[in-house]
C-alpha cells in the first residue's frame, strides 16, 4: 500500500470514528444522560462542559485515553444540540450585519450587499426548533395569542419574531451584533471617518463632552458607541443602561450594565429606561449611557441627568440629520412634560447636550450599502440665539 493510501485510509477511519462520537454524544445529551441546563448566556462556558462529556465518553465508552478533541467537534455538538443551527455560521461571519428568515428561505446582508441564499430548510419543524431555542434563551414567550418575540439572542444579536397568524409565514429578523472588537483605528481604515475626525473625537471624550449619535436604522451607530467607550479613561464609572445587551464595554473595569425588561407575564414587573435611569443616579456613575434614546420619558431624564453633572455621557437617536436629531430630542422631552414650554425645552438640550455626531449610509448604483460615515458634526452652544434658537458650529 502506498503512502498516499495509508494517509487517506486513516483520515476516513478517523473521519468515521469522529461522526460516531458525535452521534453518540448528542444522543447522550438528548436522552438527558447529562443534567445541562439548556440556557446559557456564555457559549464559551458552556463549551466547556460539553468537551468534558466528549472526554468523559471518548474514555468510557470508546477506550481511546489519548484522543485529541477538535473544536470543530465542539462547535457542532454545541450547535446541533443547544445552538441555532445553520444560523451558526452565519452570526460568526464578521462581515455579515443582518439575516432574515422568511419561511424557509433565507437572506442575508454581507458587506452591505443582500444575498438571496434560496432555501435552506427542510421544513418548518427546522425553523421552529430554531424558535423555540431563542425562546428558552430570553425567557419569553411567543405563540398563537402573542405572536411576536423581540429579544437578543446569547451573543448579543438582536431579533425580531414574527408568526401567523398575523403574518402569511415566519418571519425571523437578526441584526447580527459584530462590533464588539472595533477599535477607533479600525472605524478609520474602513473609511466611516478621516484622521481629522478621529482626533477631534477623541478630544471630545477626553474633554467629556455629552455626545448624541444619530442616524437611520443600519448606519453604524451602535459599533460607534460601543468603539467611544473604549476611549473611556478606566478610572470611571461607568453606567449603561439599554434594551438589550448590545453595548459591551470589553475589559473595562468600573462598567455597569442595566437592561429594561418587559412585561411578559403576569408575574413579571416591567422595568423600563425611566427606572434604570432613577438607579443610575444613585450609583454614582462618572458616565451615562443609554443604548437609544426612544422613549419621552427617559429623553427628558436623561436631560435633567446630564444638567446635573454627569458629563462625558452618551446615547443614540433615530434621526436624518444632526440638527433633526436636537428637534427629535426636543418633542420627546416635551411630550413628557407639556407644561414646558418649547424655549424651556431648547435651553435644557443646550446645555446638555455638546456634541451630535450624525452617520449615514453610503450606496452604490444597486443599493448596496458601501460603507458607514460620519456625515456631520455640530456643537452646540450652551446659549441659545437672540431668536431662542440653537447656535450651532458645523466641524
Amino acid at each position: 500500500m502506498s503512502l498516499k493510501d495509508r494517509i487517506t485510509e486513516k483520515t476516513i477511519k478517523e473521519s468515521e470514528l469522529e461522526k460516531e462520537i458525535i452521534r453518540r454524544v448528542k444522543k447522550r445529551i438528548k436522552s438527558k444522560a447529562y443534567n445541562l441546563n439548556p440556557v446559557f448566556k456564555n457559549k464559551e462556558d458552556f463549551k466547556d462542559k460539553i468537551f468534558l462529556i466528549i472526554k468523559k465518553e471518548v474514555e468510557e465508552y470508546f477506550n481511546l485515553v489519548n484522543y485529541k478533541i477538535k473544536d470543530e467537534m465542539i462547535e457542532r455538538i454545541f450547535y446541533d444540540t443547544f445552538g441555532l443551527g445553520i444560523l451558526e455560521v452565519y452570526l460568526c461571519d464578521k462581515e455579515i450585519t443582518d439575516i432574515f428568515i422568511h419561511g424557509l428561505e433565507m437572506v442575508i446582508i454581507k458587506n452591505g450587499q443582500k444575498i438571496f441564499l434560496g432555501q435552506v430548510f427542510s421544513n418548518l419543524d427546522e425553523v421552529f426548533l430554531i424558535i423555540d431555542r431563542i425562546k428558552e434563551n430570553s425567557g419569553k414567550i411567543i405563540d398563537q395569542r402573542i405572536p411576536f418575540l423581540n429579544t437578543d439572542l446569547y451573543e448579543g444579536s438582536r431579533c425580531s419574531i414574527v408568526i401567523p397568524p398575523v403574518s402569511d409565514k415566519v418571519y425571523i429578523s437578526i441584526r447580527v451584533f459584530n462590533c464588539l472588537d472595533f477599535q477607533i483605528d479600525d472605524l478609520e481604515k474602513v473609511g466611516m471617518f478621516d484622521k481629522k475626525v478621529k482626533n477631534q473625537i477623541k478630544s471630545f471624550i477626553k474633554n467629556k463632552r455629552n455626545i448624541i449619535i444619530a442616524g437611520g436604522m443600519g448606519t453604524g451607530k451602535t459599533t460607534l458607541l460601543n468603539t467611544l467607550i473604549k476611549l473611556i479613561p478606566e478610572n470611571e464609572f461607568i453606567n449603561i443602561i439599554q434594551d438589550t445587551p448590545e453595548i459591551k464595554p470589553l475589559n473595562h473595569p468600573y462598567s455597569r450594565l442595566l437592561t429594561t425588561r418587559v412585561k411578559s407575564r403576569e408575574i413579571d414587573y416591567e422595568i423600563n429606561q425611566e427606572r434604570l435611569l432613577f438607579e443610575t443616579l444613585r450609583m454614582k456613575a462618572d458616565r451615562i449611557i443609554i443604548g437609544e434614546i426612544r422613549e419621552n420619558v427617559s429623553a427628558y431624564q436623561l436631560l435633567q441627568a446630564l444638567n446635573t453633572g454627569h458629563k462625558g455621557s452618551f446615547s443614540t437617536i433615530h434621526a436624518d440629520s444632526a440638527f433633526d436629531a436636537l428637534i427629535r430630542l426636543e418633542s420627546l422631552a416635551m411630550e413628557y412634560r407639556q407644561n414646558l414650554s418649547n424655549t424651556m425645552i431648547k435651553r435644557i438640550i443646550a446645555r446638555a447636550i455638546n456634541v451630535v455626531i450624525y452617520l449615514e449610509n453610503q450606496f452604490d448604483e444597486k443599493m448596496n450599502i458601501i460603507r458607514r460615515k460620519i456625515k456631520e458634526i455640530i456643537t452646540v452652544d450652551k446659549k441659545l440665539s437672540k431668536e431662542g434658537g440653537y447656535k450651532l458650529v458645523y466641524l
